[in-house]
């Protein structure tokens, strides 16, 4: 754990985090933030501080998305709607405060459950570590050169192992223009075996809400080519490709394989 690091867990939840995450905006809000749910509002705001990088740069969060973060993200305890409810309040972050251009990330994720924020972290963290490693040029601000992107992954390994919902999840993903296509289907491999799997697509409004979730809006393009990291503690699968060929070779089921005992 780095200084900053201990600083931070020392001083959760307390004034002086509090004041360096908002700034002034803090003056207007401190009585709403007494009515919220303290524990959900906490892991906002520390969610928020460690994706600042100077908490000293005398910033204010925009008094717009921070009341409607706290009011919509507080009233729960799931780390990962506070990740991206943090990464929503610290992307407000600016000089004089007015900049409220990710308000439209607070309506798309209040939409959410808990388990379609998760499964939208599992498809674009896979996503981005693919682009990352394959060094594919992409301009993920082009529509139809995103909308070619795939990825494949195990719906066993979702349902089971996540505890993710596959189907409802990816069909409201999908009416939130988060992804553009997807299929939930299985592929036979003769013998009454058969390999579940779901196929997805993104849009570039999908890598926008993961780029803001990690407060590198401004980043954003650079979803193609840097790996964003993880958030701590959140579960992610091991099965994952960028196609039907790779997604089976990965589970053990390639062209040259037998087969595997778990299908």
């Amino acid at each position: 754990m780095t200084e900053r690091d201990k600083r931070l867990s020392v001083s959760l939840p307390g004034e002086w985090i509090l004041q360096r995450v908002l700034g002034p905006v803090l003056d207007e809000i401190g009585q709403d933030l007494a009515h919220v749910y303290a524990k959900g509002r906490d892991l906002i705001v520390g969610a928020a501080a460690r994706k600042v990088a100077n908490l000293d740069d005398g910033k204010s969060a925009n008094l717009r998305v921070s009341r409607d973060v706290f009011w919509n993200g507080a009233f729960t305890d799931d780390e990962l709607s506070a990740e991206y409810f943090g990464g929503i309040l610290a992307a407000s972050r600016s000089e004089d405060g007015k900049d409220d251009d990710v308000i439209q990330f607070v309506d798309v994720t209040k939409s959410l459950s808990s388990r379609q924020i998760h499964l939208h972290y599992v498809i674009f963290n896979r996503l981005n570590k693919l682009l990352a490693i394959s060094g594919e040029e992409v301009n993920v601000g082009l529509s139809t050169d995103v909308q070619k992107l795939e990825l494949w992954l195990s719906t066993v390994e979702l349902e089971h192992n996540l505890q993710l919902s596959v189907d409802p999840g990816l069909n409201v993903l999908w009416r939130a223009s988060l992804i553009s296509e997807y299929e939930h289907q299985s592929h036979d491999l003769g013998g009454g075996r058969q390999v579940p799997y779901a196929r997805v697509r993104p849009t570039t409004f999908g890598i926008l809400l993961y780029a803001v979730a990690h407060n590198r809006v401004a980043e954003w393009r650079q979803f193609a080519t840097e790996d964003f990291g993880d958030f701590p503690n959140i579960a992610l699968p091991s099965l994952w490709a960028p196609s039907q060929e790779a997604f089976l070779e990965r589970c053990g089921l390639g062209s040259e394989s037998e087969g595997s005992e778990n299908w």
